[in-house]
């Protein structure tokens, strides 16, 4: 795994072999931190193969409707249009994430982007070598 990011709030890795960028937050961050962490996340992607992303949302905060519309409109569709092909993420039993999770399972589907939820990582990444 290669580091990309390691802040308080968030940790970012690269697997070569999976083709996978995993960000996994770890507490509140500010808006600027969100869009930061996407914006490098993407740029890292141009150069870098990434079939497959995960994100861990667990002990992260509330994202902004803001924020979360930006991600849905901004994020997802250049992700796209880098090749990314699925995504998974684990992200605990609270109603706000639950209500994030639908809304970006949704914005997913316009793009038949395979999107799933995960109880663990390992379980991700069980799914995300099906496709190999």
């Amino acid at each position: 795994m290669k580091t990309i990011i390691d802040q308080s709030y968030v940790n970012v890795t690269y697997d070569e072999d999976l083709k996978l960028i995993k960000v996994i937050w770890l507490g509140n961050s500010t808006s600027d931190e969100y869009r930061d962490t996407y914006e490098k996340v993407l740029e890292f992607a141009k150069t870098h193969p990434t079939d497959n992303f995960f994100s861990d949302i667990q002990k992260q905060k509330i994202v902004s409707p803001i924020d979360r519309k930006w991600f849905e409109e901004e994020v997802l569709p250049r992700a796209i249009k880098l090749n990314l092909k699925r995504a998974g993420i684990t992200f605990g039993g609270g109603i706000f994430k639950r209500y994030y999770f639908n809304n970006i399972m949704s914005k997913t589907s316009r793009f038949n982007l395979p999107f799933k939820a995960f109880s663990t990582f390992e379980d991700a990444v069980e799914w995300f070598k099906t496709f190999k």
